[in-house]
């Protein structure tokens, strides 16, 4: 990275989506608001936090939804859905408590609340796993999708920490 990650460019996208696990996703992500074509490198972090945290709250309403609706989950699926509710709700205020962190420039806070985010996630999906073994779940795609997003935002994060870190 170079002084572009300060200034905005085209090829910010690009260069930071080459350091995440999943290139294409990354770039589409960011890419899904217009914003972030001229973007610094921070404002790339709020774009993503903010795209992690509506998926976030999507899935949350996709829950009680299902909740509602679907009275043929079973008490376990029920069971699950329930403690995924709660997991992701937690996730929406940990990722809420990031972009205040991000905003203060607090790099290691926004590593520690996204990855608080993610547990809380990974726990969801577990919480699935030890009900039915070797089964995909039924949120398994949107944990995926989730756990995408936020180390977007972990790469970006690590970014600016070391851009900070070359400023003082």
């Amino acid at each position: 990275m170079d002084d572009r990650c300060a200034k905005g460019s085209t090829n910010l996208i690009q260069e930071v989506c080459t350091k995440t696990h999943n290139k294409v996703n990354c770039v589409a992500s960011l890419e899904s608001n217009p914003d972030s074509k001229q973007a610094n490198l921070q404002q790339l972090g709020i774009i993503a936090l903010n795209l992690a945290s509506t998926n976030a709250t999507n899935t949350s309403s996709y829950i009680k939804t299902t909740l509602l609706s679907n009275k043929t989950l079973g008490p376990v699926n029920e069971q699950a859905l329930e403690d995924c509710s709660d997991q992701y709700l937690d996730a929406i205020q940990q990722l809420d408590n990031s972009l205040a962190a991000l905003l203060a420039n607090a790099t290691n806070d926004v590593r520690a609340w996204v990855r608080a985010a993610l547990a809380n996630v990974e726990s969801c999906e577990n919480g699935f796993k030890k009900q039915a073994p070797g089964q995909q779940t039924l949120l398994s795609s949107r944990n995926a999708v989730f756990r995408q997003m936020c180390n977007n935002v972990l790469v970006i994060n690590k970014l600016l920490s070391r851009t900070s870190a070359g400023s003082n």
